[in-house]
């Protein structure tokens, strides 16, 4: 990596835990009722802070905030407007590379609601499940179908946006089913597999295992391969990408560094900051961006000891694999501690990245797009650029 090339850096901002859902496997359950707010001077602090660190660095930089809960339109909409003027002032010659999307149940949603998803944020996400049950308000009710009407509402006032539907074990058996409606809605989609909760417990009946992921994955994959008009579905073009990669000759290879570059920050209601794979683990925690300069966190005791654990999961994983630098190494890094794919010991076990990977080359190879004497990819460019490797949608 040349010291002129992009960069990018994510913060997801947690602007508040409150929220109007208390779906079952929420990892901010015991907050769900406080509605306790990041203060605009709080992000203004934010702001001058990010703003200095990226500003004085010698390659341009994308910085993308994303707002998280709880649920965030629950702030009023003004919240967001004032903010993203605020942004503007801070962040000066850099605002042009400044980007805001947000993280949605869509459970409200009003004219001035549409009008700030349309021409305010840059992105949306929706979060919805589509099958079994646990995106519930406090009355028990499931928000499905206010979730959808509001989809459909989204659609017809043109505003873009991509869904994540969390993978539990009461919607494992329904994989096909929801490929094909986001395929028939062509809704840019992530599946994103159960992660820890708020407590022991928690997940009770409804847990996922990783060899349950895989073969989940292995289903997207051929729902994917087999369509005739491909929806995206995250991860599974991005494991695509990687071996397509891993047949290329004169790839570049791709090797997460964690000590060089952190893509993704996590900063708490409070101004904690902390990595992807540590969120709300104290001992981890990098320093709090109200109160303290960028490079302080960046390079303070709390992220070089996040940045200590993530190499360990590495080296006991991504080294010795064939596909270290097709893949970067990233989901062992961030992912596989919050996925429970980490022994006491601290060492990461890969089976659902891996695994997904070796099948993916397996068929390509019997259908021909891989030739395994010739480990050539046997498909137009064109076709890998618009089907594969130009995919890009923030969800």
């Amino acid at each position: 990596m040349t010291s002129k090339e992009k960069k990018k850096v994510q913060f997801v901002i947690k602007s508040s835990k409150f929220c109007n859902l208390r779906c079952r496997y929420c990892y901010e359950y015991a907050e769900l009722g406080n509605r306790e707010a990041i203060a605009p001077e709080q992000l203004d602090k934010m702001y001058a802070h990010i703003a200095s660190y990226y500003s004085r660095l010698d390659c341009p930089v994308d910085i993308q905030f994303i707002w998280h809960g709880g649920e965030p339109l629950l702030q009023h909409p003004d919240y967001y407007w004032q903010t993203f003027d605020r942004q503007q002032q801070f962040f000066g010659e850099l605002s042009s590379s400044v980007t805001n999307t947000v993280q949605t149940n869509l459970t409200v949603l009003n004219k001035q609601h549409i009008h700030l998803l349309r021409e305010g944020f840059d992105g949306v996400g929706v979060s919805v499940d589509l099958f079994g049950g646990l995106r519930v308000n406090q009355a028990e009710v499931d928000s499905l179908e206010i979730v959808l009407a509001n989809m459909d509402r989204l659609r017809s006032e043109k505003v873009n946006f991509g869904c994540i539907t969390v993978l539990t074990k009461l919607n494992l058996s329904y994989v096909e089913e929801i490929y094909k409606f986001y395929e028939k809605t062509k809704i840019p989609f992530r599946v994103l597999p159960l992660f820890n909760g708020a407590f022991d417990g928690q997940h009770q009946g409804y847990e996922i295992s990783a060899s349950e992921v895989l073969n989940a994955y292995r289903t997207l994959f051929d729902l994917w391969l087999e369509s005739k008009n491909p929806v995206i579905v995250r991860p599974i073009v991005d494991y695509i990408k990687q071996v397509i990669r891993h047949y290329t000759s004169n790839a570049k290879p791709d090797f997460y560094n964690k000590r060089e570059w952190e893509y993704i920050y996590l900063v708490n209601v409070n101004g904690d900051v902390y990595s992807y794979a540590d969120a709300y683990n104290s001992e981890f925690c990098h320093g709090n961006l109200f109160t303290t300069p960028m490079e302080n966190i960046i390079f303070g005791s709390g992220h070089e000891k996040a940045i200590i654990a993530a190499e360990k999961r590495m080296a006991s994983a991504c080294h010795s694999c064939e596909y270290f630098g097709s893949c970067s190494g990233y989901p062992i890094a961030e992912e596989s501690v919050i996925h429970n794919q980490v022994d006491a010991d601290g060492n990461a076990h890969c089976t659902k990245e891996k695994g997904i990977l070796q099948y993916i080359e397996k068929r390509l190879k019997e259908t021909g797009i891989i030739n395994p004497i010739t480990r050539q990819v046997n498909i137009k460019q064109e076709y890998i650029s618009k089907h594969i490797l130009g995919l890009d949608i923030a969800v």
